[in-house]
Parts: C-alpha cells; sequence; structure tokens
C-alpha cells in the first residue's frame, strides 16, 4: 500500500484547512437534481436531516443532504490534518486494488459510499494512489425504494469517471427493512454466498448518519448490525469496518458501535439498555471515547462555506 499523509492531499480536495468535493461528485449530484426538476429545492440550512421510507422524506434527503454526508465521509478517509491515521490506512489497504466485496448497511442514497470511492478516484487521478485494477462488489442495503434508485442514478452518472481511474463497480440493490433482522439474515447469506462464489475474502462494511434514527431506532437495527458483524468475523475473511456520524454528543451512538466492534472482534460483552442511553460490560478490553472532529467544507453549489462535526471508527476483525 502506498502511504498517504495530510501533506500530500491535493489542493483539488483539501486547500487553507477547507475541504472541498471532488468536482465530479458535485456535478453528478447537480445534474441529478436538474434533471429531476428539484435543483431550485437545493437548501442545505433546511430539511432534509433524516432520511425515510416515503419518496418525500427520501427526495429530500438526497437534495440537502447528500453533499453534507459526502463531505463527512470524505474528511474521516482523507484525514488531512493526520489525527486518525489508523482509520485512513485501514480504508486505503482495503481499497488499493484487487477485488473486494463492500457491505453498505442503511445505504440510503449512497452518499457515504460513493463519496469513498470518489476520494479513492480522485486520489487517483493526481496520481497520490496507483492506478491498480480494484473491482468493488456493492450491496446496498435499504428500507426506502426511492433512496436505492438514487444511489442507482448517481453512481451510473460517477461510473465513467471511475473505470477510467481503474475502479470498476458493480452494485446489487437490496430493499430491506434492517430492523427485522430475519430478512436481514437472508440477504447477508446472499452477499456472503456470492463472496464465496467468486473467492473472495475481503470485505468492509460501511454505515453511516445511523444517529437520525436515534436511540430507540437504532436499537431496533441492533440485531441485524451485530449479525453482519458476527459473519465478518470469521478468521478466514480479512474484514473492516467503517462507521462514520455527525457528533450528536450522545452516548447511546457510540455504545451501539462499541457492541458492534466488540462483535467484529469476538470479545465477550454483555450489552443493554441504561436511561437514555446503554450500557456494556466488558472484562477483557477498555472501551475508548469517540473524539468530535470539526472541519470547514465548501458547499459547491452554494460557493459558501459550512462547518459540520463528525466522529469515525474504524476497526478490523484482526
Amino acid at each position: 500500500m502506498q502511504s498517504l499523509f495530510g501533506k500530500n492531499i491535493p489542493i483539488s480536495l483539501w486547500n487553507s484547512s477547507t475541504l472541498y468535493l471532488p468536482l465530479h461528485l458535485a456535478n453528478a449530484h447537480k445534474k441529478f437534481l436538474e434533471e429531476r426538476g428539484w435543483w431550485a429545492s437545493y437548501d442545505p440550512n433546511g430539511s432534509g436531516g433524516i432520511g425515510g421510507i416515503s419518496t418525500a422524506q427520501a427526495q429530500d434527503h438526497v437534495t440537502n443532504r447528500f453533499l453534507n454526508s459526502a463531505a463527512r465521509m470524505q474528511f474521516v478517509c482523507s484525514d488531512p490534518n493526520d489525527e486518525e491515521i489508523l482509520v485512513r490506512e485501514m480504508v486505503l489497504d482495503q481499497l488499493a486494488d484487487g477485488k473486494i466485496y463492500l457491505l453498505d448497511l442503511a445505504a440510503g442514497n449512497g452518499s457515504g459510499t460513493l463519496s469513498l470511492l470518489s476520494l479513492i478516484c480522485e486520489l487517483r487521478e493526481h496520481g497520490c494512489l496507483p492506478k491498480l485494477p480494484l473491482n468493488v462488489s456493492i450491496s446496498g442495503v435499504d428500507y426506502s425504494v426511492d433512496a436505492l434508485g438514487y444511489y442507482a442514478d448517481l453512481l451510473g452518472r460517477l461510473d465513467p469517471w471511475f473505470v477510467s481511474n481503474g475502479i470498476n463497480i458493480n452494485l446489487t440493490l437490496y430493499n430491506c427493512d434492517l430492523s427485522i433482522s430475519g430478512d436481514f439474515n437472508e440477504v447477508l447469506e446472499s452477499f456472503l454466498k456470492d463472496a464465496e462464489d467468486g473467492e473472495i475474502k475481503r470485505f468492509l462494511c460501511v454505515v453511516s448518519a445511523l444517529s437520525g434514527a436515534k436511540k430507540d431506532g437504532i436499537a431496533l437495527l441492533l440485531d441485524s448490525l451485530k449479525l453482519a458483524a458476527a459473519a465478518l468475523s470469521h478468521k478466514k475473511r480479512n474484514s473492516s469496518w467503517l462507521w462514520v456520524e455527525p457528533y450528536v454528543g450522545k452516548t447511546w451512538i457510540t455504545k451501539a458501535i462499541d457492541t458492534v466492534k466488540l462483535t467484529l472482534q469476538k470479545v465477550a460483552h454483555v450489552f443493554s439498555s441504561k436511561g437514555e442511553s446503554f450500557e456494556i460490560v466488558t472484562s477483557t478490553l477498555k472501551l475508548e471515547e469517540k473524539p468530535k472532529r470539526s472541519f470547514k467544507w465548501l458547499d459547491p453549489h452554494k460557493g459558501v462555506s459550512a462547518i459540520s462535526h463528525v466522529f469515525v471508527v474504524g476497526f478490523k476483525n484482526e
């Protein structure tokens, strides 16, 4: 793997302590909105903070929150200030070359994963990373049919750029409610069977912005998340998990992430609800606080800067 440091990030992505989204990603989103007649509705300071199952919620979210979510993912994975180098190295290592299966949970319109791939593509284009053949098979799982359709549309607009930089994407979409673990288990079995048939043993799971579901909503999703973590914990699988959230200042989201991490790493623990948060009891591992990180990014549609707050957790099954 070629090393990357904050000082090496091209000015097309980071300049004067400000994050810039790749032009290809920004333009794809703009054309997406224009062709659907939604461009005039773009208002990142308005509604759309939480995705949902209805058509109106999905439209509002892809219109007004896609770029913000993409900026958070790009910031933590490029790590321009070299604050969490291990997370950046984990991501770049998994997406350097070869074949990998990516499980995009609560994928929505794909903003997190499309941002991650766009970052890799931009770095390749500027010579920061080698253009080795990379084949990514994505399984996007979400309960919104509309959001998944937007995911496919936006990927289609970016795909020629990806291909020109040695990145080939295969996207499979699953309309599945993660609160129903039995249904998700069928999706998971299909995902793992496809990987086994292709003799793929490298996996990346991406989760982005689940905190909008609040504590009670997260509690409903945890059985499915832990199913995925348990399956990917297999010692013959090289598995990494990337979880990016806007900073909400609540412990319940960090505790939820911790129980998934402990499951992936096969650490015995007891997880339970406790008041307005959750509680984890384990005697074998000290859990760490997730630091809040703030950054400035330029909204390419409005031409104005904004401040976002984020935290990231990256972990592996090793």
